[in-house]
């Protein structure tokens, strides 16, 4: 039966796979049971016939997902994306055979549907799959079934499965100190670990290395060394036997050839952790994402001045090249320094951060840090992932400039992602927000002009034959000012209109006061009522032109047509409004 019909290539050839890795190959989804095999067993159970027959009405099904698959990573699609669409396809296609689903090309979309009704049982009765993690392989399946069957509506939107309410909470002025505290002591060990690991002393220092910490404290290093507690306990240990005396020479003998290779064969464990220090700082300095930061590959950097830093291009290509990526001024130094260290170490390499590559990984994939974590894990202080550190950089930058479109522009992200995705909500900062609205918008808090009629410069300063009894000026009662050194006239007809208007509501203040019994004081209206009266006899006295003024505003006040700015407060008093 296995050859009935030709099965064409299913594999990714065009992937690259590390040395252990075992690298892809659709085959399996032809056969029952293929898609819950073991990935590194799979194509030998296949050939040996654990498997039974291909079921061929699966292959015109299988050979579109892998078009679509292969396309995607041909146009510039990431190796990762592409593991987590074979991942979440041979989940759905384990599902089907588990369920006894006849799997076709037309079958698939209903498949589907049944597939994503099971998680979402499982994730609000079952409760042994969250219903983020179902949500996300629904959507990674679901966008591949859309480019694979060319759909014009997303398949997801006909399932019951839904994203959690993805609701950002907002972070508290402490919780902003400690999340920038964080950040900052990570920084500061980022930084120690590059200080403590020059080229001298990778390839030539002796071991343990002993990095200095900026606390106090110091970073033990042994590059890996598997039985460096062994060979730190021997100094004290007592040996008072034949055989723990034959151990522990043996064990001082490998401990001296290991120390004594002076090459990266036995050193590549302080030159990745420093690698790894230095790729972290690159990303809190420029912001790109990690996929794209370990594909970057060593140039002749050139700099060019832009806002607070340099954007930096290919020397080949000088001012008319393409930006790589942009650091802040201050970043230049320490990656000039990297970047002669990482030539002396690695001359053979192209990639801007070679790590060294254990355990068959493929080059092409970022390392998960486990030994930097390790180190955070140990000296008892946070680990900030490059993804954190690119968030928080976003937020940094959004919260100095207080302009989305130029930190998206920065951060190479649209004005929505960045709104999105990037901003986290900050007590802090929307309370400077709403500080500066209602700074512009209350018209207590924005007064750019006196309380009175006339000009000023907002500096209250009192006359010196100010009335003893008369109101200080203080910018925010309109009889102050009339006793202020900033205060200025207006030359114009509707200035006379508005200063007889307030010395109506003076009058009228002062008519409603009546004095306490045999008391002789003086109510301070009544310095600003002969203060106004002052000015509007200066107006009248001056030209004919200015007398004129004066009588139309005394005849409006008479007819009671008031000044806008004293309308509401004069009819209040009168009780007319």
């Amino acid at each position: 039966m296995r050859d009935v019909f030709r099965i064409p290539d299913l594999s990714f050839p065009k992937m690259s796979y590390g040395e252990m890795e075992t690298p892809w190959d659709l085959r399996a989804l032809l056969y029952r049971g293929g898609a819950a095999a073991r990935r590194n067993k799979v194509l030998e159970m296949i050939d040996t016939g654990k498997l039974g027959d291909p079921m061929p009405e699966r292959l015109e099904l299988v050979q579109r997902i892998h078009e679509s698959i292969d396309d995607r990573f041909v146009g510039g699609g990431s190796p990762s994306t592409v593991d987590a669409s074979i991942e979440a396809v041979r989940r759905l296609f384990a599902w089907a055979d588990q369920a006894g689903q006849q799997l076709t090309l037309d079958t698939i979309e209903a498949i589907y549907l049944h597939w994503t009704d099971a998680m979402d049982h499982r994730s609000r009765v079952v409760r042994d799959l969250s219903q983020d993690s179902a949500y996300q392989q629904a959507a990674v399946v679901g966008t591949l079934l859309d480019r694979t069957l060319e759909r014009l509506t997303p398949i997801i939107e006909g399932t019951r499965i839904k994203r959690s309410p993805q609701r950002k909470t907002a972070h508290g002025i402490q919780a902003e100190k400690q999340n920038l505290q964080d950040t900052f002591a990570f920084g500061h060990l980022l930084q120690d670990i590059c200080d403590g690991l020059p080229a001298n002393v990778v390839l030539n220092g002796s071991l343990p290395v002993l990095i200095p910490l900026r606390n106090g404290g110091q970073l033990v290093e042994w590059s890996g060394y598997t039985r460096a507690k062994v060979v730190a306990e021997l100094p004290n240990r007592i040996l008072d036997s034949s055989s723990k005396r034959y151990k522990a020479k043996k064990s001082r003998e490998r401990w001296a050839v290991f120390e004594s290779d002076c090459t990266l064969r036995t050193r590549f464990p302080l030159a990745n952790l420093r690698i790894m220090a230095e790729l972290h700082m690159f990303v809190g300095q420029t912001g790109m994402n990690l996929a794209q930061v370990f594909q970057l590959k060593l140039r002749h950097f050139w700099y060019a001045s832009h806002l607070d830093g340099y954007q930096v291009k290919d020397r080949k290509c000088r001012r008319g090249g393409e930006v790589l990526f942009e650091i802040f001024r201050e970043y230049k130094p320490h990656f000039e320094r990297y970047l002669a260290w990482r030539r002396e170490l690695f001359p053979d390499s192209d990639l801007l951060f070679p790590l060294v590559i254990i355990y068959g990984r493929s080059e092409k994939k970022a390392p998960s840090f486990e030994r930097l974590r390790g180190v955070c894990k140990t000296l008892g202080g946070p680990y900030i992932p490059p993804a954190a550190l690119r968030n928080t950089r976003v937020n940094w930058l959004l919260r100095r400039s207080g302009d989305p479109d130029l930190t998206a522009e920065m951060d190479q992200h649209t004005k929505e992602t960045l709104l999105d995705v990037y901003q986290r909500p900050s007590l802090q900062r929307a309370m400077g927000e709403v500080m500066r609205f209602w700074a512009k918008s209350d018209p207590a808090l924005s007064r750019t002009v006196p309380a009175a009629p006339g000009e000023c410069d907002g500096q209250p300063v009192p006359m010196k034959n100010t009335p003893k009894d008369a109101t200080v000026p203080d910018c925010i009662q309109a009889s102050g000012c009339l006793w202020c050194e900033h205060h200025r006239d207006i030359d114009s007809q509707d200035y006379c209109w508005s200063l007889a208007c307030f010395r109506h509501l003076k009058v009228i203040e002062v008519s409603k006061w009546h004095a306490p019994l045999g008391s002789r004081q003086t109510h301070p209206a009544e310095f600003a009522i002969d203060r106004i009266s002052g000015k509007l006899r200066w107006f009248y006295e001056s030209n004919s032109k200015r007398r004129g003024w004066v009588d139309e505003a005394m005849a409006r006040v008479e007819e009671g047509s008031y000044h806008p700015d004293w309308k509401r407060l004069i009819e209040d008093m009168e009780g007319a409004a």
